[in-house]
């Protein structure tokens, strides 16, 4: 059953001319009002989804870098759990091939038992806090679980990651 609505605005609506020569193809245009409504609506629903992340500064360094975590990203299952933290670099970062950026958004595995730590991914964005184009996609899945310092960003992250249920 179609909303009475939705039918109202078709039929207020004009037939645009046919889009190509011998298409049967033609497009309803929808009124200004409703056309300003859904753009509006697009608009913060894209603001929403980059800023969706609640990013938490977990530490500053001496050099300015500064490391955040989303919490609500913190997923145990068993004795592994997963976690992204943001990384917003002091300087942006110039890599040979790569449109310097200025954060980094990274996926990491922490074993809860044996308290160590191993990459997943990493997406790098032109701007901070994970804004901006994507810059660099790295995917490759580290091989090794490496030990996690005691009062290190690690540290923090898997008792983080660790502390959930």
């Amino acid at each position: 059953m179609s909303d009475p609505k939705d039918e109202r605005l078709f039929q207020e609506a004009e037939v645009l001319p046919t889009l190509a020569v011998g298409s049967n193809l033609t497009v309803k245009s929808l009124p200004m009002k409703t056309t300003t409504q859904m753009l509006l609506t697009l608009l913060l629903t894209a603001l929403c989804g980059a800023a969706r992340a609640e990013w938490v500064e977990i530490q500053k360094f001496d050099d300015g870098m500064r490391a955040f975590v989303d919490k609500a990203t913190a997923r145990r299952n068993g004795d592994t759990a997963k976690l992204t933290h943001l990384v917003r670099w002091s300087e942006p970062q110039e890599e040979e091939g790569i449109y310097p950026y200025q954060s980094t958004v990274v996926r990491a595995s922490y074993d809860c038992i044996g308290k160590h730590e191993k990459y997943l991914g990493s997406i790098s964005y032109a701007e901070p806090m994970g804004t901006g184009s994507k810059v660099a996609v790295d995917d490759n899945e580290a091989e090794t679980w490496y030990s996690i310092s005691e009062g290190s960003m690690e540290d923090k992250l898997w008792t983080i990651a660790c502390g959930t249920r």
